[in-house]
């Protein structure tokens, strides 16, 4: 975990941020943040976040279960942000799968593409930029 930490703590000061004690790393992928950091409570998993676009008055209804039950399997679990009107997809990588620098990248990518996909299913069609 100090490993994986530290190297979160490194590409946060790349990108010109100051690492807070727990650090977050913010990166965007065409409408897409992802937020990255372990998590602070067991420091078992590497938590990564993506905000989604806004979906319009149509992002409130609840996600279709096909589309829900698929996505779950994937890791992923998407929450409505009331507050900013758009959902959320949390995946929790645990940090046994995380090999490598390169890993984290995958996992941050690959977090990005999933929610991304979700994004274009449930409001018809429209990919994020």
């Amino acid at each position: 975990m100090a490993q994986l930490t530290r190297l979160l703590r490194e590409l946060v000061e790349l990108t010109g941020e100051e690492a807070g004690p727990v650090p977050m790393l913010e990166l965007q992928f065409g409408d897409i943040l992802t937020r990255t950091t372990v998590q602070a409570s067991d420091g078992n998993y590497l938590v990564i976040t993506a905000m989604l676009p806004q979906c319009g008055e149509e992002g409130y209804v609840a996600q279709a279960s096909e589309v829900g039950s698929t996505l779950a399997a994937q890791g992923m679990e998407y929450l409505w942000h009331a507050d900013e009107g758009r959902h959320i997809g949390v995946r929790r990588v645990p940090l046994t799968e995380l090999t490598d620098e390169r890993g984290v990248m995958d996992a941050i990518l690959t977090t990005s593409d999933q929610a991304a996909a979700w994004f274009s299913t449930r409001c018809g069609g429209k990919p994020p930029a």
